[in-house]
Protein backbone atom coordinates (compact mmCIF):
# COMPACT_ATOMS: atom_id res chain seq x y z
CA UNK A 1 0.00 0.00 0.00
CA UNK A 2 1.09 3.36 -0.97
CA UNK A 3 0.44 6.62 0.33
CA UNK A 4 -0.40 9.32 -2.58
CA UNK A 5 -0.87 13.15 -2.04
CA UNK A 6 -2.71 14.47 -4.66
CA UNK A 7 -6.13 17.54 -4.84
CA UNK A 8 -4.66 18.43 -1.49
CA UNK A 9 -5.24 15.71 0.23
CA UNK A 10 -3.47 11.70 1.31
CA UNK A 11 -5.12 8.30 0.30
CA UNK A 12 -4.01 4.82 -0.21
CA UNK A 13 -3.58 2.85 -3.44
CA UNK A 14 -2.19 -0.33 -3.87
CA UNK A 15 0.25 -1.01 -6.80
CA UNK A 16 2.15 -3.73 -7.79
CA UNK A 17 5.58 -2.78 -9.18
CA UNK A 18 6.72 -5.25 -12.01
CA UNK A 19 10.51 -6.70 -11.03
CA UNK A 20 12.95 -6.61 -14.62
CA UNK A 21 12.19 -10.61 -14.96
CA UNK A 22 8.54 -11.31 -13.34
CA UNK A 23 5.35 -11.90 -15.18
CA UNK A 24 2.49 -10.26 -15.75
CA UNK A 25 0.26 -10.24 -12.57
CA UNK A 26 -3.60 -11.59 -14.11
CA UNK A 27 -4.71 -8.13 -12.76
CA UNK A 28 -4.80 -5.00 -11.04
CA UNK A 29 -2.36 -1.53 -10.92
CA UNK A 30 0.68 -2.19 -12.46
CA UNK A 31 3.72 -0.12 -11.93
CA UNK A 32 6.43 -0.99 -15.01
CA UNK A 33 9.74 0.23 -15.98
CA UNK A 34 9.99 2.68 -19.07
CA UNK A 35 12.59 0.82 -21.01
CA UNK A 36 10.40 -2.54 -19.99
CA UNK A 37 7.42 -1.08 -21.31
CA UNK A 38 8.77 0.31 -24.20
CA UNK A 39 10.14 -3.42 -25.50
CA UNK A 40 6.61 -4.89 -25.38
CA UNK A 41 3.85 -1.79 -25.35
CA UNK A 42 0.62 -3.74 -26.96
CA UNK A 43 1.61 -6.48 -24.06
CA UNK A 44 1.00 -3.85 -21.47
CA UNK A 45 -1.59 -1.64 -22.89
CA UNK A 46 -4.30 -4.51 -24.16
CA UNK A 47 -4.17 -6.00 -20.56
CA UNK A 48 -6.35 -5.51 -18.00
CA UNK A 49 -4.09 -3.67 -15.94
CA UNK A 50 -4.32 0.06 -14.46
CA UNK A 51 -1.21 1.16 -15.57
CA UNK A 52 1.77 3.07 -14.25
CA UNK A 53 5.09 3.62 -15.92
CA UNK A 54 7.88 4.68 -14.25
CA UNK A 55 10.46 7.11 -16.00
CA UNK A 56 14.13 6.66 -14.48
CA UNK A 57 16.46 8.90 -14.19
CA UNK A 58 18.24 8.64 -17.76
CA UNK A 59 14.88 7.44 -19.78
CA UNK A 60 14.31 9.39 -22.98
CA UNK A 61 10.98 10.24 -22.38
CA UNK A 62 10.10 11.24 -25.75
CA UNK A 63 10.24 7.81 -26.58
CA UNK A 64 6.39 7.66 -24.62
CA UNK A 65 5.28 9.53 -27.08
CA UNK A 66 3.13 7.28 -29.21
CA UNK A 67 1.61 5.58 -25.85
CA UNK A 68 0.75 8.62 -24.37
CA UNK A 69 -3.50 8.56 -24.91
CA UNK A 70 -3.15 4.81 -23.55
CA UNK A 71 -1.23 5.29 -19.93
CA UNK A 72 -2.75 7.47 -17.42
CA UNK A 73 -0.24 7.47 -15.03
CA UNK A 74 3.81 8.13 -15.43
CA UNK A 75 5.59 7.88 -12.34
CA UNK A 76 9.24 10.25 -12.59
CA UNK A 77 11.57 8.62 -10.23
CA UNK A 78 13.94 10.66 -7.65
CA UNK A 79 16.35 8.20 -6.65
CA UNK A 80 18.36 11.56 -4.61
CA UNK A 81 16.25 14.69 -4.26
CA UNK A 82 19.30 16.21 -5.88
CA UNK A 83 18.70 14.40 -8.98
CA UNK A 84 17.04 16.87 -11.15
CA UNK A 85 16.28 14.88 -14.45
CA UNK A 86 13.09 14.14 -12.81
CA UNK A 87 11.75 18.02 -13.22
CA UNK A 88 13.39 17.75 -16.71
CA UNK A 89 11.32 14.55 -17.77
CA UNK A 90 7.46 16.42 -16.07
CA UNK A 91 8.20 19.40 -18.20
CA UNK A 92 9.04 17.66 -21.22
CA UNK A 93 5.74 15.65 -20.53
CA UNK A 94 3.85 18.62 -19.37
CA UNK A 95 4.66 20.90 -22.14
CA UNK A 96 5.95 19.37 -25.24
CA UNK A 97 4.23 16.17 -25.20
CA UNK A 98 1.16 17.35 -23.65
CA UNK A 99 0.36 14.08 -21.77
CA UNK A 100 -2.77 15.40 -19.79
CA UNK A 101 -2.58 12.41 -17.32
CA UNK A 102 -1.44 11.94 -13.78
CA UNK A 103 2.66 13.20 -13.60
CA UNK A 104 3.65 11.00 -10.49
CA UNK A 105 6.45 11.90 -8.37
CA UNK A 106 7.88 8.85 -6.96
CA UNK A 107 10.89 8.57 -4.82
CA UNK A 108 13.30 10.83 -2.60
CA UNK A 109 12.39 14.24 -2.69
CA UNK A 110 12.28 16.46 -0.04
CA UNK A 111 9.16 19.12 0.27
CA UNK A 112 10.51 22.23 -0.52
CA UNK A 113 10.76 20.50 -3.99
CA UNK A 114 7.22 19.67 -4.09
CA UNK A 115 5.52 23.46 -5.31
CA UNK A 116 8.79 23.11 -7.93
CA UNK A 117 7.89 20.00 -8.54
CA UNK A 118 3.88 20.66 -9.36
CA UNK A 119 4.93 24.23 -10.99
CA UNK A 120 6.78 21.69 -13.60
CA UNK A 121 3.39 19.59 -14.10
CA UNK A 122 3.74 16.88 -11.10
CA UNK A 123 -0.01 16.19 -10.45
CA UNK A 124 0.55 13.53 -7.31
CA UNK A 125 3.28 12.77 -5.09
CA UNK A 126 4.78 9.49 -3.66
CA UNK A 127 7.47 9.32 -1.67
CA UNK A 128 9.05 7.12 1.34
CA UNK A 129 9.98 10.31 3.40
CA UNK A 130 7.72 10.13 6.75
CA UNK A 131 8.36 13.28 7.05
CA UNK A 132 7.30 14.78 3.92
CA UNK A 133 4.38 12.30 4.01
CA UNK A 134 3.57 13.91 7.46
CA UNK A 135 3.76 17.67 6.14
CA UNK A 136 1.90 17.04 3.50
CA UNK A 137 -1.26 15.31 5.50
CA UNK A 138 -0.82 18.34 7.68
CA UNK A 139 -1.44 20.65 5.02
CA UNK A 140 1.61 22.80 5.03
CA UNK A 141 3.47 23.72 1.54
CA UNK A 142 6.43 26.03 1.24
CA UNK A 143 6.59 29.17 0.06
CA UNK A 144 8.11 30.13 -2.76
CA UNK A 145 7.53 33.45 -4.28
CA UNK A 146 10.09 34.01 -7.39
CA UNK A 147 11.17 31.67 -9.59
CA UNK A 148 14.20 32.00 -11.72
CA UNK A 149 12.91 30.40 -14.27
CA UNK A 150 9.54 30.69 -16.76
CA UNK A 151 7.61 27.16 -16.96
CA UNK A 152 4.30 26.84 -19.84
CA UNK A 153 2.21 25.34 -16.82
CA UNK A 154 2.02 28.52 -15.04
CA UNK A 155 0.67 31.79 -16.08
CA UNK A 156 3.37 34.22 -15.16
CA UNK A 157 4.83 37.68 -15.07
CA UNK A 158 9.01 39.06 -15.01
CA UNK A 159 9.88 39.40 -11.35
CA UNK A 160 11.94 42.65 -11.36
CA UNK A 161 14.53 43.64 -13.67
CA UNK A 162 16.00 39.97 -14.15
CA UNK A 163 14.54 38.49 -17.64
CA UNK A 164 14.96 35.33 -16.15
CA UNK A 165 13.28 36.13 -12.83
CA UNK A 166 9.62 35.02 -12.74
CA UNK A 167 6.50 35.26 -10.30
CA UNK A 168 3.07 33.72 -10.58
CA UNK A 169 0.59 36.01 -12.02
CA UNK A 170 -1.91 34.71 -10.29
CA UNK A 171 -0.76 33.88 -6.77
CA UNK A 172 -0.99 29.77 -5.94
CA UNK A 173 -2.87 29.22 -8.91
CA UNK A 174 -0.97 26.93 -11.48
CA UNK A 175 -2.72 25.58 -14.86
CA UNK A 176 -2.47 21.94 -15.49
CA UNK A 177 -3.11 20.63 -19.40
Amino acid sequence: MSKIFANGAMRDEDWYVLEPDAELPSGGKVVVPMKRFLETPDVFLNSNHDLQVLVEPGDNVLDLQPHLSSVAVIGVSFQKFADGRGFTSARILRERLEFAGDIRAVGDFILDQVPLLRRCGVTSFQTTKPEVLKALADGEWPEVTNYLQPVGTVDEVPAGTRPWARKSLVEGTLKVS
